[in-house]
């Protein structure tokens, strides 16, 4: 139980150095709405940051968390590919920032734009470094399909309803 939302606490989400809080409803929402559909707690690494703390932790300037807009998360027993498909179900961070850490966490903001990244080892890359975009996912998931079938069509032959019969 939460005392900012139902499942989210002050403490998880305060600044870790002074305890300062600013966050933006629409980020609580978001949170909310990806823990119910990933059906599993979400884990927050980190929250609001005060601008002294960001610049200890090396935070980009002016940084989503400086503003009460981001959170650093996890969803235990989930892979890096299914959070981040997950995120993008939630419309506060569709529409916002979404990035992807090699340390097996993600980024969620709820700015006002579309960002998308990914961070391997200390550098910021394209999102394609760590996960594949869902379409894209679904698109290879179906071409392997019709491969598999292909090939157990040609060497088993092709069966069809002519070819069967009840007793």
């Amino acid at each position: 139980m939460g005392d900012l939302s139902a499942h989210f606490s002050r403490g998880e989400l305060q600044c870790r150095c002074c305890g300062r809080l600013q966050i933006d409803s629409r980020l609580l929402d978001g949170l909310e709405k990806l823990r119910a559909q990933a059906g599993t707690p979400v884990v927050i690494h980190a929250g609001y940051r005060c601008p002294e703390h960001n610049a200890a932790v090396g935070g980009v300037p002016h940084s989503e968390h400086t503003l009460g807009l981001a959170a650093d998360i996890a969803l235990p027993g989930l892979s890096l590919q299914r959070m981040y498909e997950l995120a993008l179900e939630v419309p506060q961070f569709a529409q916002g920032g979404i990035g992807v850490y090699d340390g097996g966490f993600l980024h969620v903001d709820v700015r006002e734009h579309r960002a998308r990244w990914a961070r391997v080892s200390g550098q910021y890359v394209g999102v394609a470094a760590l996960v594949r975009e869902p379409e894209l996912v679904a698109t290879a998931d179906a071409e392997h399909a019709q491969e598999s079938k292909s090939a157990q069509d040609s060497q088993c032959g092709s069966k069809n309803s002519e070819d069967s019969f009840l007793l």
